[in-house]
């Protein structure tokens, strides 16, 4: 390959993407993460959490996925959570959209409900999953779901989509990923119900249908709906990449518009987790590219493929785009290391992220906000967080 098509392919990266109604400036994706930055108790956005989407936006990220937002306090997910379930969402997401489009970036709202994934740490009681079983690591139980339970939570992610509407977001991504409420339902380790809910991959893929659907009646025709996917579970006895494939495509068919491809949850074996251990940029780099290749082969052409997760350097990233593997490209940790990471590239500095996927920024929620001690270790003087 000569120098010159390389140089065109990753070129590709930065121009224009156009999707329908939706556009981007480039093909990089913020991707969401939690970053610890609301506040404790009310849940509410805080000065500091707009600035870290703004500081992405202003690094170059063409699309900004905001940290994941509970639909309901039942639902909270983590300490510091962000909250999109009552009336000051809207507002919120309006000073999130106006930070982020201020640096020509798109802004994705991510809304989420934890199920059975809890801690006494964060959780207020009991809360509900699709069978009541309780989760590798949680010292908080969940009863099982009824039909009503059902309803009511496909209505409070409806509800948070439609105040991420209102409040001036370009769409919102359903988290269905990583060990939470639809993961719970597409796992057969979790999901014990024998009803319509139950049994089959077919069965299993129901609630996230029906959650497609229910958003897209919301928010209309001309709104973003993305889904993010743990498309292999990674656990005996759990789902594999075939029964993720046919989530995806079934969330597709009930009106999402993009797919983001991840893998596996925190309970999970190391080499499935979505925040793999030891990526570096070469041989190591895209571990989940072929989930993202499965759907792509079996998506309509107009659905969009976002693949995240262990992308390090811009041949790498260049070549999933020129095969055809996905359209988009998000990138988690690397933001969290260099918030500038895309200009640094788009200068011509083409080095790898200076992310060395070590997990020592998980480890920095426990004292604040999250942040790199690597990367604040190596600049001189004083370093801190936004």
């Amino acid at each position: 390959m000569s120098a010159t098509s390389e140089r065109e392919k990753i070129q590709r990266l930065f121009k224009s993407f156009q999707h329908g109604k939706f556009s981007a400036r480039n093909r990089f994706v913020r991707a969401a993460a939690w970053l610890g930055c609301c506040d404790g108790e009310s849940g509410a956005l805080t000065p500091s959490a707009v600035s870290r989407a703004a500081e992405a936006a202003a690094g170059g990220a063409g699309t900004v996925v905001s940290e994941f937002a509970y639909v309901s306090r039942e639902g909270r997910a983590a300490t510091r959570q962000w909250g999109l379930d009552g009336e000051r969402g809207a507002e919120e997401v309006r000073r999130l959209a106006q930070a982020v489009h201020a640096h020509g970036s798109r802004l994705i709202v991510q809304i989420c409900h934890a199920g059975g994934l809890l801690s006494s740490a964060f959780a207020e009681g009991a809360g509900v999953s699709p069978s009541g079983v309780t989760m590798p690591g949680c010292d908080t139980g969940s009863r099982a779901m009824t039909r009503d339970d059902i309803e009511r939570v496909l209505g409070e992610f409806a509800a948070a989509a439609l105040r991420a509407k209102e409040g001036g977001a370009d769409g919102v991504e359903i988290h269905g990923a990583h060990g939470f409420l639809v993961t719970q339902f597409l796992s057969p380790l979790f999901n014990k119900r024998t009803d319509e809910y139950g049994g089959s991959a077919e069965n299993r893929a129901r609630f996230l249908r029906e959650l497609c659907a229910g958003v897209r009646a919301a928010v209309g025709g001309d709104f973003r709906l993305w889904v993010k996917l743990s498309v292999n579970e990674g656990m005996d006895g759990g789902y594999g990449p075939d029964d993720g494939t046919l989530a995806a495509l079934a969330a597709l068919a009930s009106g999402a518009d993009a797919v983001e491809v991840s893998s596996g949850a925190d309970y999970t074996p190391a080499a499935h987790r979505p925040s793999v251990v030891g990526v570096s940029a070469g041989e190591s780099e895209a571990p989940f590219a072929p989930y993202a290749r499965m759907i792509r082969e079996r998506a309509p052409e107009d659905a969009v493929v976002i693949l995240t997760g262990g992308l390090r350097s811009l041949p790498v990233i260049a070549g999933l785009l020129d095969e055809g593997a996905a359209d988009m490209f998000g990138l988690c940790r690397p933001f969290i290391a260099e918030p500038d990471l895309v200009n640094r590239w788009a200068e011509d500095d083409a080095r790898p992220s200076a992310c060395v996927s070590c997990n020592a920024c998980l480890k920095t929620a426990a004292r604040g906000p999250v942040s790199c001690p690597v990367m604040r270790d190596r600049e001189e003087g004083e370093w801190a967080p936004l």
